[in-house]
C-alpha cells in the first residue's frame, strides 16, 4: 500500500469494492455528495482488507446504451479517483477508518478526462469536509 510514506498510484484489486453485502449496505446507508455530473455515495464500515478505503463506479445503462460508452466513463472516472486517492487514504488513516466509496455518473454527454479529473477532485475535497465534521 505505502512505500516509504508514498501512497502508490494503483488501484489494485483489494482497493475495488466486490462484495455484495457491502454494496448493498452502501446502497441502503450510503451518505451522498452530489455534483451536475457525478455522484459519490459513501459508507463507513469495515473492510476485509487493510486499505482504508474500496471503490466502485457505475455508469447507468438507460443514459448511455452501448457498453464501450459506459466502459469508457467508467475508465475516466477510475483513472481520476486513482490520481487523487492519496487525499482519502491520509484522511481515513489519521482517523483510522475504513470506508467504502461508489461514483455514479449521472451526466448526459460523454466526459473527457480533464471533466472527470475536475469532478472526481471536487467530490473527494467535499468527502475530507464531511469527514472532517463527523470526527470532531
Amino acid at each position: 500500500m505505502q512505500t516509504e510514506g508514498k501512497i502508490k498510484q494503483t488501484l489494485c484489486k483489494q482497493e475495488r469494492l466486490t462484495r455484495r453485502k457491502l454494496i448493498e449496505q452502501l446502497q441502503s446507508d450510503g451518505k451522498s455528495i452530489k455534483t451536475p455530473a457525478i455522484i459519490l455515495v459513501y459508507r463507513f464500515a469495515e473492510l476485509p482488507c487493510s486499505f482504508p478505503a474500496q471503490v466502485m463506479v457505475t455508469a447507468s445503462k438507460r443514459l448511455f446504451k452501448r457498453a464501450h460508452d459506459r466502459n469508457r466513463i467508467k475508465r475516466l472516472m477510475r483513472e481520476a479517483y486513482r490520481k487523487q486517492k492519496h487525499i482519502v487514504y491520509t484522511s481515513l488513516s489519521e482517523r483510522k477508518l475504513q470506508a467504502t466509496l461508489m461514483f455514479i455518473f449521472t451526466g448526459k454527454q460523454l466526459p473527457n478526462q480533464a471533466y472527470a479529473h475536475g469532478k472526481i477532485s471536487e467530490l473527494l475535497k467535499r468527502f475530507n469536509e464531511e469527514l472532517e465534521k463527523n470526527t470532531q
